[in-house]
């Protein structure tokens, strides 16, 4: 409904006098003093008893009003800088009334207008402000004609009292008025607030109820209704019976065309299956999962892979993961896949459920922030590596030797350029494996004695910690085809990271062991623990957790995502547990033969 000009018309004045600007504060005592200034030029009995300080009274009233204005177009509306307007006027207003008759001029109550104003403000310091300025206002006219009588002086005092105590009424009001919108105000806010969760318990209700209404209709009603996302429903043996137009619009398939006997293995490579199904799996037995049985005997047809995901699902166990997707047309997409059991309503297998999600523009931001981080780093390696060169040739100059306070300083530099240089390294290094450029130098090594390098490397300093450091590995070797140092960084990082969070007299365990198709790697310490609603964001690039901050533990929060990263590499898996004030237990899984499909890029933990 649009609004009366009438209406208009009050909107616009209410916005000037809710909060008034300094020039609409000061037009009142600006035209009591142009009135006032009028009256005495055109009644005779009003004369002016000294023109000069009058005249000089209204003209600082009018510096007033230019300062007002000035203030009114920067819009300041408060602070000292603004209450400078209303001292001036008082100051003006007391000339003015010396200069028409002092002590008995008729025009002293104008000094209420800047009086009112100043006790307005918050804080009874400007009722003191008040009371001062007034008595050199109103005493004025004394210091060129002192009184002659206690009456006249008894007059000079009592009229600051009255404008200080009238200003003491006018600040206790403006802050019982302020407090009162403020009360309002938070009372508006908590309305607010109490409507907006009725109104979102009311949304959220009602998409419950729709929820419900459409399973119990059918499946196909809420694959019909999504289009951001591919829903494909299959039987038992892969055939696609149900097709949404999310997957219209991702695999470029009809409705019809994909109802026609298509199976659902003819969008996935059988490499990018076999990769999701091992991933799924090791993911299960770091859980703590029995492994499954060999896939079902039917249908035989079917790829391994799928044969693999579809008995996961049947078990009840969380099949998902980034596989990249082969449309109608030959296009291949990187999404984001999840294979449910699809059930009928008295929990009947019927088939499974395929989720797509198009991760096209998630991969490409990534690359993007990925490749913008690399080149960052690349950036400051070469200023970096410049100043830690010249700076050991500062300290090993013999013609001009540094003094030990020099030496000292070029120490400091040194140290925080090499600290600066390796985070810059660790930088590149995470750019290299997640945009796939990171390469592994395979050999064939022991496995255990790898981790007993590691942990006898990290002796001294879980000694200086005063930490047990405890490993368990077996005599027997554990051959595995891996990049020997690559490996070695990821067991120091996660060693480093246990004594780190281990308080002293406390225990660090490296422990290696064989499982089904590779080797299990796993540290344990009994430190501070990770709260488990981070446990989630361990691996994200710079993420540390709230036990780190609040014990004030070195790191910058990369050493687990560059371990992940090298675990990914090399086809592996990794996995946390971690109880908070108990302790906490990293371990990764390392498959025996290695993968020869391209590294996947890690646009984001699992």
């Amino acid at each position: 409904m649009r609004a009366t000009p009438l209406e208009r018309a009050e909107s616009r004045w209410y916005r000037v006098l809710d909060n008034p600007s300094p020039i609409v504060k000061q037009i009142p005592t600006l035209v009591a003093t142009s009135i006032a200034a009028g009256l005495t030029f055109a009644i005779p009995d009003l004369p002016f008893t000294d023109t000069t300080a009058a005249f000089l009274g209204i003209g600082l009233v009018l510096v007033a009003t230019v300062h007002a204005g000035i203030l009114s177009a920067l819009h300041r509306r408060e602070g000292v800088i603004v209450l400078l307007v209303p001292l001036l006027d008082i100051m003006g207003l007391g000339l003015f009334r010396d200069g028409t008759g002092g002590a008995t001029s008729v025009f002293t109550s104008l000094v209420l207008l800047p009086v009112v104003w100043i006790a307005a403000a918050p804080g009874i310091r400007w009722v003191f402000v008040v009371g001062a300025a007034t008595s050199v206002a109103l005493l004025l006219p004394y210091v060129t004609d002192p009184p002659s009588s206690r009456v006249e002086w008894l007059r000079g005092v009592v009229g600051p009292l009255v404008f200080a105590t009238l200003a003491a009424v006018v600040n206790e009001l403006s802050r019982q008025q302020r407090v009162r919108v403020q009360q309002a105000e938070q009372l508006v806010t908590e309305r607010t607030a109490a409507l907006s969760d009725n109104v979102s318990m009311i949304v959220q209700l009602r998409q419950k109820e729709h929820e419900y209404r459409v399973l119990l209709d059918s499946f196909e009603g809420l694959w019909a209704s999504i289009t951001a996302q591919a829903v494909i429903g299959t039987d038992r043996t892969g055939t696609v019976t149900a097709w949404n137009p999310g997957s219209v619009r991702l695999l470029g398939l009809s409705h019809d065309e994909a109802l026609d006997g298509v199976r659902v293995d003819r969008f996935f490579s059988t490499s990018a299956l076999s990769l999701l199904a091992d991933d799924s799996a090791a993911r299960d037995e770091l859980a703590g999962a029995s492994p499954l049985p060999d896939g079902p005997a039917e249908p035989s047809d079917l790829p391994d892979g799928l044969q693999r995901l579809f008995a996961q699902a049947d078990a009840g166990r969380t099949v998902d993961g980034d596989i990249e997707v082969r449309t109608a047309g030959g296009t291949r997409v990187p999404a984001r896949v999840t294979v449910t059991p699809h059930r009928d309503p008295s929990g009947t297998q019927q088939g499974y459920l395929f989720v797509l999600t198009d991760e096209t523009r998630a991969v490409e931001v990534a690359r993007m922030k990925d490749e913008f981080v690399g080149m960052i780093s690349h950036e400051l390696r070469t200023p970096l590596s410049a100043i830690i060169g010249f700076l050991d040739l500062l300290q090993n100059d013999p013609a001009q030797p540094l003094t030990e306070e020099q030496q000292e300083f070029v120490g400091i530099i040194e140290r925080n350029a090499k600290r600066l240089l390796n985070l810059v390294g660790d930088l590149l290094f995470t750019a290299q494996v997640e945009s796939g450029r990171f390469p592994l130098e395979r050999d064939e090594v022991d496995i255990a004695d790898l981790v007993r390098s590691a942990v006898a490397s990290a002796g001294p300093h879980a000694q200086r910690e005063g930490i047990e450091l405890d490993l368990r590995v077996g005599d027997e070797p554990i051959p595995l085809f891996v990049d020997p140092g690559r490996i070695g960084q990821a067991v120091d990082n996660l060693l480093s990271n246990a004594i780190k969070f281990t308080p002293r007299g406390g225990r660090v365990t490296a422990s290696v062991r064989r499982s089904d198709g590779g080797v299990q790697i796993a540290v344990a310490d009994t430190g501070v623990g990770i709260p488990e609603d981070e446990q989630g964001m361990l691996f994200t690039r710079f993420f540390r957790a709230s036990t780190a901050t609040r014990n004030a533990v070195p790191g910058v929060g990369l050493g687990l995502t560059i371990t992940r990263a090298i675990v990914l590499a090399h086809g592996g898996t990794m996995d946390v547990t971690s109880q908070e004030g108990v302790g906490t237990e990293f371990r990764f899984a390392l498959p025996a033969t290695p993968r020869t499909e391209m590294l996947q890029v890690l646009s984001r933990p699992d």
